[in-house]
């Protein structure tokens, strides 16, 4: 018996000394997984919504059905003058209680920190850092799209990226506009209107409601289908009147009084379209930036339809620059989704997903900045930011069959705003004033070797490399004394995945919360 009992004991501490060391090598794994792996980081703010939300409201709009998140920050009780995306900002809602509603957390997202060790940080990569204003405050760590790589010259105009050599910053000829990759510009468009929502009772709209896009020959409003019953040349136009096209993000709405809106011209419409009857012409026209650009879907056979981006100056007669493919014919009663880009000085048709005629253009900064302004170049710098780049004009032309349009949507780019330093704004010393920073001539972003740019998708509500002014004296004694920028010392990783996304609340109080798993995402 004192045998057994001897080696049940010996058992028992054998087995409690096992645990022990299995608990101690599973603490140092992760511990070692959470530093040089892999971490987990909370998104506390707005500055890259949609993209990645923080703190913020999910309202359910009772006329179009849309839910929008909106953000919390700023400590409101209400919102005077709510507002429904779908339906523009000429219809207010009625006050949103915002004390009644039970606020969302912040994204939970995985930062992959093994990643720049080993690899060279890549443009518009999503990458968290620490603060370079703020290393150690509340606020220490920064998440942020990277625009800008080492040695490179940059400069936003009119909301596009353009690149230049830090060599030689001055030569604004060999700027070249950066394009997004397709995957990231499809996650990147920003809903402005869509067919599907739209009022149950308008009558309770304050004004009349009418559809964004009229025409005559057109049933548009109070419908989710446009229809147009002749085959006879009709034209449906965007009104500016009811939806602007311009970088208002519904996400700021508490913030959005006083605040100045820029005309975004880079859009994609989309639409599902169903021909009554073989023969449909189509063209959609841009005209922006002193250009007329066209978006044509015409029959080139009894089997095949040709489409054809094209762009000329709208004072002009001359040569179209061009390019066209060919696809097949669609059948009359059988719909085909069609999709007219212009982004990043660049158009392209896409049908049923498919990439079907592409063409560019490669105007300098000088350039656009005087076509999308419409004034001489130095009128226009010595006025930014305060002057407006010109509103684009939409017309969609049908002939040859009467049509059916559905989920007709408009969207419009990412935009990165010019802006003004404020000093009162900078938390460090010196305070720096003028043109923010890569917005304007005289304040290029010349970057050094070990030299990041980083903005945020929501510009207008986001502070970055735009804006930051002097680093932290931490920062600038130990790591780097240049101002807006983020040293390459200061890159923590990637952003891969959003894994907890936006958990709300279970009960009163914040105990127990719920992820919103629809929202589950790799982050573009």
């Amino acid at each position: 018996m004192s045998d057994t009992r001897l080696s049940t004991e010996h058992l028992h501490q054998g087995s409690a000394v096992e645990t022990v060391q299995s608990l101690i090598v599973a603490f140092v794994l992760a511990m070692t997984f959470r530093g040089f792996v892999t971490e987990g980081f909370v998104i506390p703010t707005g500055s890259m919504a949609p993209t990645l939300m923080g703190r913020h409201l999910l309202l359910h709009s009772d006329q179009t059905g849309v839910t929008y998140p909106i953000d919390t920050r700023r400590g409101r009780r209400s919102i005077r003058a709510g507002y429904d995306p779908m339906l523009g900002r000429n219809h207010p809602l009625d006050s949103i209680n915002i004390s009644a509603h039970r606020p969302r957390m912040g994204d939970r997202i995985l930062v992959l920190k093994c990643l720049y060790p080993f690899a060279e940080p890549q443009r518009f990569d999503v990458v968290v850092f620490k603060n370079p204003t703020d290393p150690d405050g509340d606020a220490e760590n920064y998440i942020k799209r990277l625009i800008g790589l080492p040695n490179e010259a940059i400069w936003l105009v009119d909301g596009d990226l353009f690149v230049g050599s830090a060599d030689d910053p001055d030569n604004f000829d060999a700027y070249e506009i950066k394009r997004k990759p397709l995957h990231l510009q499809r996650a990147a468009w920003q809903p402005v209107h869509h067919s599907d929502y739209i009022p149950i009772h308008p009558e309770r709209l304050p004004g009349r409601y009418a559809a964004p896009w009229f025409g005559e020959n057109w049933r548009t409003t109070n419908s989710r289908r446009y229809r147009c019953d002749t085959a006879e040349p009709s034209t449906l136009q965007w009104s500016l009147q009811q939806i602007a096209l311009d970088d208002w993000v519904p996400y700021n709405m508490q913030s959005f009084r006083g605040s100045r809106l820029y005309p975004v011209s880079d859009l994609r419409v989309t639409a599902a379209i169903l021909p009554d009857q073989a023969g449909l012409e189509t063209t959609l026209e841009l005209e922006t930036r002193g250009h007329l650009f066209q978006f044509v879907l015409t029959p080139y056979d009894e089997a095949m339809y040709e489409a054809v981006v094209r762009m000329r100056p709208v004072d002009e007669s001359g040569e179209w620059e061009q390019d066209s493919g060919l696809i097949v014919a669609p059948k009359p009663g059988q719909v085909f989704n069609i999709e007219f880009w212009h982004v990043d000085q660049s158009m392209a048709i896409y049908v049923d997903g498919n990439r079907v005629a592409y063409c560019e253009y490669s105007w300098p900064p000088r350039r656009r900045l005087e076509l999308a302004y419409g004034r001489a170049y130095e009128t226009v710098v010595g006025k930014l930011p305060t002057i407006m780049p010109t509103a684009p004009l939409l017309r969609w032309d049908f002939r040859g069959s009467p049509v059916t349009l559905h989920r007709v949507q408009v969207d419009r780019d990412l935009y990165y705003r010019p802006e003004r330093l404020d000093p009162t704004k900078q938390k460090n010393d010196p305070q720096i004033r003028g043109p923010a920073f890569g917005t304007h001539p005289d304040n290029l972003a010349i970057l050094g070797p070990d030299h990041f740019y980083m903005l945020g998708d929501n510009s207008p509500a986001s502070s970055d490399s735009r804006l930051w002014g002097s680093p932290h004296p931490l920062v600038a004694t130990q790591i780097d004394p240049s101002p807006f920028v983020v040293n390459r010392k200061l890159l923590l990783g990637k952003a891969w995945v959003v894994y907890f996304p936006a958990p709300y609340p279970v009960t009163e109080g914040g105990r127990g919360v719920i992820p919103d798993f629809a929202r589950l995402r790799f982050v573009r």
